[in-house]
């Protein structure tokens, strides 16, 4: 395997810092916020995770800043290398731990959004899970990186500390040159490989997939029972449900997105050099900058879901927007629509301007109020009782 130039090793140890500190800071600003601005929102689930996975982030972020560092002095290739071996085995724990632990969190986040929607998001029927997935995303990456520290299977790697034998490249050396330290790095590496592929392309992918096809079905079956009514309420209620199914839509395709953005090249750069045994060393520094970012760009994501899941509300307690209901008014819109209307915009009042935060169609922290947009656009029953008036 060829060595990267000089430019090369400082933009491969010094590139990904910038990132690494704007992720660092951005991820200490979502614990903040949750503790210290918004703690109430910590009784949902959904927030308890994201508030788990950005200490993650925190730890990830750090060894990127460290990463040049922590790799022992005089190794050859490597800018800025002036640790020890213990430094280098300390940053490549935390390394693995955290990059286990992000996809796990991220991951999981489909997984609640799928068991919420599922049980209307009444959070004690599915509260459960929590405490495994915790477990996953600590206990299990730990383990394995107590073994790898136990069989000396931290080393220098192509971006600081990872999981590498030593010398580099001494498997592959044309001159015999003996492995010093870790005698199943290879084949390990492949497996985490392989359970990063799981846990951000699988698991997610599927989960996402399922509620979006599953909402779909209920929407459209609402649809058709709403077709054979045709009244202005019912029609307007139609034009509501793809105004949701639009939002869905965006909160899904961010989710993913995002999910895909920040895994993506590194998982290609891994298999692509262990697969081949040569390394794109481009390929690698945008990678590393793009993953160092993770925590940057999943704050901007969890901020962006929250404004994406607001429903247009107009005025106090108002269901549609105005120009939506403006549309039926003297066409197909009957007195007994507009007293509807109007009762339920009564009754919602309160209750609007009181919670206007949790009246929202996130798929990931939705409401649990039997009242909510999703019981009146998805239960069957408003429907029924819509056309019974």
């Amino acid at each position: 395997m060829s060595s990267p130039t000089i430019t090369q090793q400082r933009a491969i140890a010094y590139a990904p810092i910038p990132f690494a500190v704007i992720s660092f800071i951005s991820s200490s600003y979502v614990i903040y916020y949750l503790l210290c601005k918004e703690r109430k929102k910590l009784e949902r689930l959904y927030h308890r995770l994201i508030l788990a996975m950005n200490f993650v982030l925190l730890l990830v972020s750090f060894t990127w800043i460290t990463a040049p560092f922590a790799v022992p002095a005089g190794t050859p290739n490597y800018a800025g290398a002036s640790g020890t071996i213990q430094t280098c085995t300390a940053s490549a724990f935390m390394y693995v731990v955290a990059i286990l632990g992000i996809p796990t969190y991220y991951g999981s986040l489909s997984l609640q959004a799928f068991m919420g929607i599922k049980n209307k998001f009444k959070e004690e029927k599915y509260r459960w899970i929590e405490k495994y997935i915790h477990l996953v995303a600590w206990i299990i990456p730990c383990a394995i990186s107590i073994f790898f520290a136990a069989t000396e299977n931290f080393n220098p790697h192509f971006s600081g500390c990872s999981i590498a034998k030593a010398p580099r490249g001494c498997e592959t050396d044309p001159d015999n040159v003996p492995c010093e330290r870790g005698g199943v790095a290879t084949s390990f590496d492949i497996i985490l490989q392989l359970s990063l592929i799981f846990l951000y392309f699988i698991f997610p992918i599927s989960f996402t997939l399922s509620i979006y096809c599953w909402i779909g079905k209920v929407v459209k079956e609402r649809e058709t029972l709403g077709g054979r009514r045709s009244t202005g309420m019912q029609q307007i209620r139609e034009i509501a449900r793809k105004e949701m199914m639009h939002r869905i839509r965006l909160q899904i395709c961010l989710y993913l997105v995002s999910l895909l953005f920040t895994s993506v090249p590194s998982v290609i750069s891994h298999i692509h050099q262990l697969f081949t045994g040569k390394m794109l060393y481009g390929a690698l520094i945008f990678a590393n900058c793009n993953n160092a970012s993770q925590g940057f760009i999943y704050t901007m994501v969890y901020f962006t879901l929250q404004r994406l899941g607001k429903p247009n509300l107009e005025g106090q307690g108002g269901l549609f927007p105005r120009s939506t209901i403006d549309s039926f008014i003297g066409d197909t819109l009957t007195v007994r629509d507009i007293r509807s209307s109007v009762a339920r915009k009564e009754e919602l009042g309160p209750l609007v301007s009181e919670e206007r935060d949790s009246f929202t169609f996130n798929i990931f922290d939705g409401t649990p109020d039997e009242d909510s947009p999703w019981a009146r656009f998805i239960d069957q029953d408003d429907d029924i009782s819509d056309g019974s008036d």
